[in-house]
């Protein structure tokens, strides 16, 4: 797919997904895409020329002096030595077009197929009865999931999700997530 495609693939997701019960979803993409994408890189120092002078310089000069390298950049051996002349850092990048809308297809999966799945696994579970059980226990009818404590999103998480998603429609979302996928990494 092109930017352009991707873009309008990622709008449409959206848009499918607000105003719906999911659409706390996108809280949660959003929080991910503005945290962005951790990556190694190695601190080191610039070469310095003669006559440079380091006394008295500002901040920001100073920073002049250190360079940020994508450790994919530098062989194995130049990733080695730069590696015991510099700092390993943990820097950020923003998520490219393609990375976003793989993130939401991944999320929709998430929610739409793994989620009943791990319900009606848990409830199998429930219902099962275990050796000497004499009937007085009670039975669940539902996982409820909740955010953790503290989450910021004021969306309601809260969906019952095994009754209302067949195993068909789940097989269905799961084979058009992965062809978007497909699709999606060219």
């Amino acid at each position: 797919m092109n930017p352009f495609e991707l873009r309008r693939t990622e709008r449409e997701l959206r848009e499918a997904l607000q105003g719906t019960a999911l659409a706390w979803v996108l809280d949660d993409v959003d929080a991910a895409i503005a945290a962005g994408v951790p990556e190694e890189k190695i601190l080191r120092r610039r070469p310095q020329r003669r006559g440079d002078e380091t006394r008295g310089e500002t901040p920001a000069a100073a920073a002049l002096r250190y360079e940020a390298v994508d450790r994919n950049l530098l062989g194995a051996s130049e990733y080695e030595a730069s590696r015991k002349r510099g700092t390993l850092v943990i820097a950020t990048r923003a998520m490219t077009d393609q990375e976003r809308v793989q993130l939401l297809l991944d999320a929709v999966r998430r929610v739409l197929v793994e989620l009943p799945e791990i319900e009606r696994a848990i409830l199998k579970t429930l219902w099962a009865q275990p050796d000497g059980d004499d009937g007085r226990r009670s039975v669940a009818e539902g996982v409820v999931f909740e955010p953790a404590e503290g989450a910021r999103s004021s969306r309601s998480r809260t969906e019952i999700m095994a009754d209302r998603v067949p195993v068909e429609r789940r097989e269905r979302v799961s084979h058009l997530v992965a062809e978007v996928s497909r699709e999606v990494q060219g």
